[in-house]
């Protein structure tokens, strides 16, 4: 793993999502790497304690440590909380990696507004609550990190995950604008866009949008959508990935602002800023089978009547 000559020990990370996938695994590598990490997730006396339970262990027989805090990433009560009991036990913050989040998949027309707010809620003003909980303090510091965690499906939309890009472009965009509001602090801004992965964000991240009430006709599109996102991912894929390129990236002295992941990740971000948006498409919906997936659909007797 390339990283600069600079030591890269001590440093206080705030990371969220933690109880599984990249977050997990994030909060393991950096513990190991010597990082002192605060790993938040919910719900740590009931269905995550397990998860709790082995990052804990595991901090301890490293050289880092960890410690992990409950936080709902919705309540903006609980990461301001966090973080500054974090504040008061280190006297600073030195990284925040924003990694809390899950993926609607099913076509928009489906969507409740309760599913599209709470995917904007966690996904977006989730990353916002806790940017704005740790700047006042990096400011401070005239020091920081700021770690976001996008996707690809944050610079290439997606059929039939249109709401979790939509997410993820507002990602990318926030992004953009905090590193303006934030170099002259010396605060930097690092967005991390992993391709497809087989993790438990396949598992049990991905939720369907489709609500039989509205829209009826989609009925058994989510599982086989799904099923065909299993079989794009890449054999090598591998999610460790991940948490290296943001230990890569947090030992560097100038950081990347972008940090594709993945065996397709540059290729697609290459393809996003190349070819038009209905070229693209058409080579999107190949990939992801939308023929054969719309074929499924049958056809409303009612056409376009509203």
């Amino acid at each position: 793993m390339a990283r600069d000559k600079e030591a890269v020990d001590g440093k206080v990370v705030f990371i969220t999502g933690t109880s599984s996938g990249f977050g997990f695994l994030t909060a393991k590598q950096l513990a190991r790497d010597g990082h002192v990490v605060y790993a938040t997730m919910r719900d740590i006396q009931s269905r995550n304690k397990d998860a709790k339970d082995e990052l804990e262990a595991f901090g301890g027989d490293v050289e880092g440590n960890i410690h992990v805090l409950e936080v709902d990433v919705l309540k903006d009560d609980q990461v301001r909380a966090a973080v500054q009991a974090m504040i008061a036990a280190e006297g600073r913050i030195d990284v925040l990696v924003n990694n809390a989040g899950y993926g609607l998949i099913g076509p928009v027309e489906s969507a409740s507004d309760e599913a599209i707010l709470h995917q904007f809620d966690t996904n977006v003003f989730g990353y916002i609550r806790t940017i704005r909980a740790v700047l006042p303090h990096m400011r401070d510091q005239r020091s920081g990190h700021i770690i976001n965690v996008s996707s690809v499906a944050g610079r290439l939309g997606i059929p039939m995950e249109g709401l979790y890009c939509a997410t993820k472009f507002a990602v990318e965009g926030l992004s953009e604008s905090l590193v303006g509001e934030c170099y002259l602090f010396d605060i930097k801004v690092t967005v991390i866009e992993p391709h497809t992965f087989k993790t438990d964000f396949l598992k049990g991240s991905l939720k369907p949008v489709s609500d039989p009430g509205r829209t009826g006709e989609y009925e058994g599109v989510f599982k086989y959508f799904l099923d065909n996102m299993e079989n794009f991912a890449s054999d090598k894929s591998d999610p460790q990935q991940v948490a290296d390129k943001i230990s890569s990236v947090i030992g560097k002295r100038k950081p990347p602002f972008r940090a594709p992941v993945g065996p397709h990740a540059r290729r697609d971000s290459f393809f996003a800023k190349l070819l038009s948006p209905l070229r693209l498409q058409k080579i999107a919906s190949k990939m992801y089978g939308m023929k054969e997936l719309f074929e499924k659909i049958p056809k409303s007797e009612s056409g376009n009547d509203i």
